[in-house]
């Protein structure tokens, strides 16, 4: 049975492997006190790492998420105030109407009179109409239309026009604002409102039917009760039809205000989500990525003891002398 020798040159690469893992070990607890995080680079930890990509995708992804929500509350925030005014400016046309129609024996002044507050109001609803977020008009879908309304009342949104089976056709609005709040496939709300469903269009529009009171109500024919030349319709039954429409009007304009109501709601409802979300991710990226301080400082001042007693015990078991040498 032979006896290796340990040589000198052996004791030096044992040594210096030694030393260099405890500089390794202590360079790493310093850049983990230096910068909070257990996990500096890949090579620290690369299961660990790989979990930390996750986790940050995931916050940046919830980032945008709530970048979405509070634009799409902005939009339906302002869909919502305006759809409130309009309810109001309708009641309050129809109130007038009604009024109009009470008025029997009312004098042409007087007339003249509703006649202009209708003005008023038929300009104030379609200034609403027209109501924009951020540059863009809330009711005129994906349109880049400044306006949703033109001076005729025509919608000025991108419309969709569909064959039914009796021959006649139907148009609708199309290509509303849309913003993503998650990931699933159901994660998204209409953050615009349908400006074509709610107010009509052209001279099925509500401001077309206040327009229709008002020449009523400025016709020469109104105390003769002459049928109008184009309609047949006498200014006093065209008063009682505005009524009805602006009833009908105003029951459009809630049903749509009903529906920006639910989604506003449900984008609350995922702000809040939203924000437990970004708490509950923070977290687990904070247990896999952020040191513990208390116990970093004190490994590091253990590390930091532990290389400096391998660099004097190695200082002082390995002297050389010549006859190392001559070995």
């Amino acid at each position: 049975m032979s006896i290796g020798r340990v040589t000198t040159s052996q004791l030096w690469t044992s040594s210096a492997t030694n030393v260099q893992a405890s500089k390794a070990r202590l360079s790493q607890l310093s850049d983990q006190a230096s910068t909070g995080l257990l996990v500096t680079k890949p090579s620290d930890d690369p299961a660990a790492s790989a979990a930390i990509l996750k986790v940050l995708s995931q916050q940046s992804a919830n980032t945008q998420y709530k970048t979405n929500i509070d634009d799409g509350i902005g939009w339906l925030s302002s869909a919502d105030s305006t759809m409130t005014t309009a309810e109001n400016l309708t009641r309050q046309a129809k109130d007038l109407v009604i009024q109009a129609a009470n008025s029997g024996t009312s004098s042409a002044t007087s007339r003249q009179a509703l006649a202009t507050q209708l003005e008023g109001v038929r300009d104030d609803l379609l200034g609403a109409a027209n109501t924009q977020y951020n540059g863009r008009s809330i009711f005129a879908g994906t349109s880049d239309s400044p306006a949703a309304f033109d001076a005729a009342y025509a919608y000025q949104g991108p419309e969709r026009t569909t064959a039914n089976p009796d021959g006649t056709t139907t148009t609708t609005a199309v290509g509303s604002v849309q913003r993503r709040i998650g990931s699933g496939p159901g994660d998204v709300v209409t953050v615009s409102a349908d400006g074509r469903a709610a107010f009509g269009t052209g001279d099925d529009s509500v401001f077309a039917q206040i327009s229709a009171v008002i020449a009523a109500l400025r016709d020469p024919g109104y105390d003769t009760d002459t049928p109008d030349a184009t309609t047949g319709v006498t200014p006093k039954d065209a008063i009682t039809a505005g009524i009805d429409r602006l009833g009908a009007a105003l029951t459009n304009i809630s049903a749509q205000h009903a529906i920006v109501g639910a989604n506003y709601a449900r984008m609350t409802g995922a702000k809040a989500q939203n924000a437990t979300t970004a708490t509950a991710l923070e977290t687990q990226r904070s247990g896999l990525q952020d040191a513990d301080t208390t116990k970093t400082l004190l490994d590091l001042k253990t590390q930091e003891l532990a290389y400096q007693t391998a660099l004097q015990v190695t200082a002082q078991v390995i002297q050389p002398t010549l006859m190392s040498f001559l070995r």
